[in-house]
């Protein structure tokens, strides 16, 4: 690997792609490895058991102030490594639509873009230009701490 290059996965949820890092995704899983919960706000989605792990589920587009959609069979569970600093048991997993994909990048391939007026800022480090698609990176430590608050709370 080129130290210019970064490998990174592009993940979609309802109406917006997502950027994270190749490496803090530890398992796709299929749909019906979600539980839904009663309680709590309408983001977190409910929960997954992975690897002895209880593993909180979000639909990070209802989170950032989105909208719900896309069609339910082609949601997905991913399953990420988290900063570990508010989740016990170090991973947190979204719902996206598809399996996520990988990508090589580098710094002429991303274009910096100004945040979307939806865009939480305290969830959201910043949009960038992929060639012709817009992407979202999210911060997973902040995310991480919004988990934490909502599962004290339910």
């Amino acid at each position: 690997m080129n130290a210019d290059e970064l490998y990174a996965v592009l993940m979609s949820v309802h109406d917006d792609t997502l950027l994270l890092p190749n490496a803090a995704v530890a398992e796709v899983l299929a749909r019906d490895a979600l539980q839904a919960s009663d309680g709590g706000p309408q983001w977190l989605a409910g929960h997954c058991d992975w690897n002895s792990r209880r593993v909180p589920v979000v639909r990070f587009e209802l989170l950032n102030g989105g909208g719900l959609g896309g069609d339910p069979r082609r949601e997905r569970i991913v399953v990420l490594h988290s900063l570990g600093r508010h989740v016990p048991g170090g991973h947190i997993a979204l719902v996206a639509l598809g399996y996520p994909h990988l990508v090589t990048l580098n710094r002429a391939a991303m274009r910096p873009m100004a945040l979307d007026g939806t865009d939480r800022e305290e969830l959201v480090l910043s949009r960038v230009r992929i060639a012709s698609q817009v992407a979202l990176i999210p911060d997973l430590d902040a995310l991480e701490a919004q988990i934490a608050g909502a599962l004290a709370t339910a």
